[in-house]
């Protein structure tokens, strides 16, 4: 079988829990299909390449700051990956899998598919109701882009949801739910085991797009706050449009001695090691269709404390830690304190994530489109 993925970023060249989670699919489905990646050209990558079997397609080079404009995703970049996305008519595939993001190129892969006659799935990760895109993008733009969404997102063969808010929201909108398929394949159950590292306690960890919306003052005010109770070690690994802001407040708050910043790690296992030895990991995100590092650093035994506003769907929360914001600094403290291991609740739940079930998993999906086996 020919399958195509489209998505704007690719890991390991642009580091994110979505990036991640649709190479491991693609490598999974390229052990016996041909496999296809249409993506921006990253730093480290080509025009046109093959890596672990898959190949690559990729349009003009890209960074970061280029990617992100005014804190936010680039409208610019997002026309110009529609235009790229044109490329797909080179090509013949059975099926494409698209991210959902950033919206601007659904119209063009959903013609592409009628005109081929090949199946689409849509791989979502949120679905942003009217009032967050009006907050995103202004009262007159979010209103627009909001309906263009919505739109935009209908008519796909399958769609492969986060649980939680991001099913309900596809529900909202239109999609039968027959056609929603909750599955997000984030832990390399394998490569967990394998992680070794010493325990360093009072370490508090958390990593990822240094965005506003990961709430990163709320999160230094916690970690100012569990300072003055026990000892602490705070680490924020990433980069991004909020950390000079970060900098800033760490040193407002007087906490240069707790609290620092670093890139992120050349190695995903080093990120791993760290998780690993932290007595827990701190997530104050405000929209989080579902974390990645969450699930992992449950799979690697470290807890994850979450404040309880968390959008973090409920068969992950039930994992994690949840309380108010006033009581963080406590419940912070007794686990630093205590056995971490006894903070880990649920972790049956941690089956519905693991990466050994993909194959599994895209056989029952393309058999529900009426398409060949997989594996």
């Amino acid at each position: 079988m020919k399958i195509a993925f489209v998505s704007d970023a690719a890991f390991p060249w642009h580091v994110g829990g979505v990036e991640k989670t649709e190479r491991m699919e693609a490598e999974a489905l390229a052990r016996t299909n041909e496999v296809h990646f249409f993506s921006f050209m990253w730093k480290g990558m080509r025009k046109e390449f093959t890596d672990k079997k898959i190949q690559y397609h990729c349009s003009h080079y890209l960074t970061d700051n280029e990617f992100y404009r005014h804190k936010r995703r680039s409208v610019r970049e997002a026309i110009l990956f529609s235009l790229m996305v044109w490329r797909l008519f080179n090509y013949r595939f059975d099926v494409v899998q698209a991210n959902a993001f950033p919206i601007l190129h659904l119209p063009v892969v959903k013609f592409y598919c009628r005109i081929n006659r090949c199946k689409l799935v849509f791989d979502v990760a949120e679905v942003w109701s009217r009032e967050h895109w009006i907050g995103y993008l202004g009262p007159i733009a979010g209103r627009v882009v909001s309906w263009y969404a919505n739109w935009a997102l209908s008519g796909a063969d399958a769609y492969i949801s986060n649980p939680g808010l991001t099913e309900k929201g596809l529900v909202n909108i239109g999609v039968k739910k027959r056609k929603i398929h909750v599955f997000t394949p984030i832990v390399d159950d394998r490569e967990m085991r394998s992680v070794k590292a010493g325990q360093h306690k009072g370490l508090v960890v958390i990593s990822g797009r240094l965005i506003k919306e990961k709430r990163f003052d709320k999160w230094l005010g916690v970690i100012k706050e569990v300072s003055e109770i026990t000892k602490v070690k705070a680490i924020i690994v990433g980069d991004g449009p909020e950390k000079a802001n970060i900098k800033t407040t760490i040193n407002a708050l007087g906490l240069q001695k707790v609290a620092t910043v670093r890139g992120y790690f050349k190695s995903k296992k080093e990120i791993y090691k760290l998780v690993k030895s932290a007595s827990l990991l701190l997530n104050m995100s405000e929209r989080e269709g579902l974390s990645a590092l969450t699930l992992e650093s449950i799979s690697l035994g470290t807890p994850v404390v979450l404040p309880d506003y968390s959008p973090i769907p409920d068969m992950v929360k039930e994992m994690c830690v949840a309380s108010s914001e006033e009581q963080l600094p406590d419940v912070i403290s007794k686990i630093i304190n205590g056995d971490k291991r006894k903070f880990i609740r649920n972790i049956k739940n941690l089956d519905r994530f693991k990466t050994s079930n993909i194959g599994s998993f895209y056989n029952m999906l393309f058999k529900g489109m009426k398409e060949k086996s997989v594996y």
